[in-house]
């Protein structure tokens, strides 16, 4: 083709198509806020820019100015291995090698390259020599290499097979929805190498055609392809690999259809089945086994249950369901984790276990202090409350029966003659006739009033909120009880009769002790007065 300004040759067209096409994939991976995109751009850029250059040498312009950009050309050829090991560093999630040392001795060879370059025609070690000829009508330049030349290759070959075996490992490594985009990136990377190597290997002279510029365009579409297509910069197959490939937790990817994009190894020991055969599945029907209610999978709100691996009901299985959203923040998938808490289940087992089996020893541990408390306060033969408990409650009564100003009656009880007993029949059946009275004054105490056995045969009941004529009727009525009980022993029929005295806060007195001393007091006049008797503190001033 031939315009007023120059002859343009076929394989201008086509290197400036190709330059197009590349800017266009290098501006998107620019774009994309993923691992390696920068590097893949700047790589891009890297192309374009050879593949821009190359085309001027089909151009119908001066020597002079095929010159010029036949060295501006150098700056994508000596770029292009270092920034594609740069990409495959950072793609694969290898970025800890990406240290400013590292960077800057990646550098070094490209610099000294254009260096080298530029000033060639005074050492001639990138070329040996440069001669302009004609070819169809246009002014061609004919080089020879040299050492420099052939150290480049080398370098920059065994570079970019660094980066490719990178790429390799980690389309391995990655599952069945990223392996086809994967594929695709290795394909864009090994086209613009395999087309150098052709280039190189029949290399006479650059009259020939170098097929490397012109992949460049091919390889612009398939990594736009994968990026604006299938979205690979968004979903980083890499970080997938180490993430979820080395995951111990099962993982299911679904689309906004709930069908399954992806699966990784662990989960395949749950559903024990190949990924590849539940891929495109429906998760429905896949999890419906493991679950009654689809809800947990269906909503746009994270989600967490626990279900039962249905193959080996002892496993439990934690279910953690994560909605996925798109730029537009529109529902574009759901992520699914499944996480073995079987040994955490079975460790909360036999800790509930062990929980119950203390609260077990608590209520026993418990009740052996109720009844310890309760030994401590009762007297062990007649079960009635025993002079401690006494003096400890009554102390509590008399200050509450102060500051809400009612009367609290004791009455001291005393057995005659209860020595004969003892010394006729024995102390057993002395016992047996304190327990009969022991439960004669249980059963005719009110509720409130406390029975104590205050030492021997001496008892003690405590009546609050009770007058002192009150009292003495009770009083009558518990001695005539007594004085009827009869005790069999052996071939005898036991009985007693019963002496009392009578004190009553506040007027027979105002502590424990002096309440407890007016009755003694009065019992000790009865038991003066011939016993089997009752008297009140106030009727001994009248004696």
């Amino acid at each position: 083709f031939r315009t007023m300004f120059s002859y343009i040759h076929p394989y201008a067209i086509l290197s400036i198509v190709s330059v197009l096409i590349t800017l266009i994939a290098s501006i998107t991976a620019w774009r994309q806020p993923a691992p390696g995109s920068r590097a893949l751009s700047l790589l891009l850029l890297s192309m374009a820019i050879w593949s821009g250059c190359y085309a001027t040498r089909w151009l119908d312009i001066s020597v002079e100015a095929k010159i010029f950009w036949f060295r501006m050309m150098f700056l994508g050829v000596a770029s292009i291995p270092t920034l594609f090991l740069v990409f495959a560093l950072g793609f694969t999630r290898n970025e800890s090698w990406l240290t400013s040392r590292n960077l800057i001795l990646l550098s070094l060879q490209p610099v000294l390259s254009l260096i080298i370059q530029w000033t060639n025609p005074y050492h001639h070690l990138l070329y040996s020599s440069l001669h302009v000829v004609q070819n169809e009508g246009l002014v061609m330049m004919e080089l020879a290499r040299g050492p420099w030349y052939l150290l480049n290759i080398i370098y920059s070959y065994a570079v970019i097979g660094v980066g490719i075996f990178l790429m390799s490992q980690a389309a391995l490594r990655s599952g069945p929805l990223y392996r086809y985009q994967y594929r695709l990136v290795l394909v864009a990377c090994l086209l613009p190498w395999g087309g150098n190597i052709l280039n190189e290997a029949y290399f006479s002279s650059f009259t020939n055609l170098d097929v490397a510029p012109l992949t460049f365009g091919v390889s612009g579409v398939i990594f736009a392809f994968a990026v604006l297509r299938t979205h690979f910069m968004d979903l980083i197959p890499v970080a997938r690999s180490y993430l979820i490939e080395t995951m111990h937790d099962g993982v299911l990817v679904l689309n906004v259809q709930n069908r399954i994009m992806d699966i990784n190894p662990a989960m395949e020991t749950f559903i024990q089945g190949k990924a590849s055969s539940y891929i495109g599945k429906n998760a429905f029907e896949v999890l419906k086994p493991w679950m009654e209610k689809t809800g947990p999978i269906q909503g746009e709100k994270e989600v967490r249950t626990e279900l039962k691996v249905p193959l080996d009901s002892s496993r439990y299985l934690d279910l953690r369901v994560t909605p996925l959203y798109d730029r537009n923040h529109a529902l574009s998938g759901r992520l699914l984790v499944f996480r073995d808490i079987t040994e955490r289940k079975q460790v909360e087992r036999r800790l509930r276990q062990v929980n119950d089996k203390l609260q077990g020893q608590l209520i026993e541990i418990g009740l052996l202090q109720s009844k310890l408390r309760e030994q401590a306060i009762r007297d062990s033969l007649t079960n009635l409350f025993n002079r401690r408990y006494l003096e400890e409650t009554l102390d509590r009564e008399l200050s509450r029966a102060a500051r809400e100003n009612y009367p609290v009656c004791v009455i001291m009880i005393d057995l005659d003659h209860f020595k004969r007993i003892n010394d006729t029949h024995g102390h057993e059946a002395g016992d047996l006739v304190l327990k009969a009275i022991a439960e004669v004054l249980s059963e005719q105490s009110r509720r409130g009033d406390f029975a104590c056995r205050y030492g021997g045969e001496e008892f003690v009941i405590t009546m609050p909120n009770i007058t002192m004529d009150v009292a003495y009727e009770r009083a009558e009525v518990l001695r005539q009880s007594l004085n009827l009980l009869s005790v069999p022993y052996e071939y005898y029929n036991l009985s007693v009769t019963i002496s009392m005295g009578i004190a009553c806060f506040p007027e027979s007195g105002q502590t424990r002790e002096t309440i407890l001393r007016a009755a003694d007091r009065a019992l000790y006049a009865v038991k003066e007065a011939g016993r089997d008797h009752i008297l009140c503190y106030d009727q001994l001033q009248d004696l």
